[in-house]
């Protein structure tokens, strides 16, 4: 008989113990549990206010000089889309910025609507280039996007640079109209210098943008 309650009070020991185990590793648990959470919430809160920096800083308007001016910028420009700091002009003979808009071209479908832009930053890479003439990129580097080339019309004046529009372009809501401001249009392939084949007269140029 007292060997028996010997054994029941070692039993009622090691419970004790397993207990106390049980309770010192439930709060280290709940303890980890809270840090995770308030860890969860501060990165939720840095991500939303990153994307919110994020979505202010890539979406704009694309701009540049109007195409019949014979002197001023020659390249395009991604103008904020909303806030944009202004001032109010205080002498004359300033050179001028307008919206850019897409010309008269049946592949994009797009004649006369406003042209969007972004700048991005990659998180896979530290260089960028834009390749005309090819829609893939070379061994190493990430395609971003591809599309076609495009630039001024050669019949006007103003002068600007090549650009690579996304082959899924988009365009500005609400600017439909069209008042022949800053246009851009798909160049395409002259034969002469340029050799054909490769290259055909008349098609137009793919371009690809890519980053490593």
């Amino acid at each position: 008989m007292q060997m028996l309650e010997e054994r029941i009070q070692e039993l009622v020991t090691e419970l004790g113990q397993v207990e106390t185990q049980l309770r010192t590793q439930q709060q280290s648990l709940q303890s980890s549990i809270d840090h995770l959470t308030r860890t969860t919430q501060q990165q939720a809160s840095t991500i939303g206010s990153l994307t919110s920096q994020l979505n202010n800083f890539k979406s704009g308007i694309a701009a540049g000089s109007h195409p019949s001016f014979t002197g001023g910028a020659a390249d395009f420009l991604c103008l904020p889309g909303q806030n944009p700091d202004l001032k109010s002009p205080a002498y004359s003979g300033h050179a001028v910025i307008y919206g850019a808009e897409y010309g008269k071209s049946t592949f994009l479908g797009a004649d006369g609507n406003d042209v969007p832009c972004a700048v991005c930053r990659s998180r896979s890479g530290t260089s960028s280039v834009m390749i005309p003439a090819r829609r893939s990129c070379n061994s190493g580097w990430k395609r971003q996007y591809y599309g076609y080339l495009m630039t001024g019309n050669p019949s006007q004046p103003g002068s600007a640079n090549f650009i690579c529009v996304d082959v899924n372009r988009e365009t500005v809501l609400g600017g439909e109209h069209m008042y022949v401001d800053k246009m851009i249009y798909p160049v395409e392939a002259k034969c002469g210098a340029l050799p054909c084949p490769p290259y055909a007269d008349g098609y137009f140029v793919y371009c690809v943008v890519c980053t490593k």
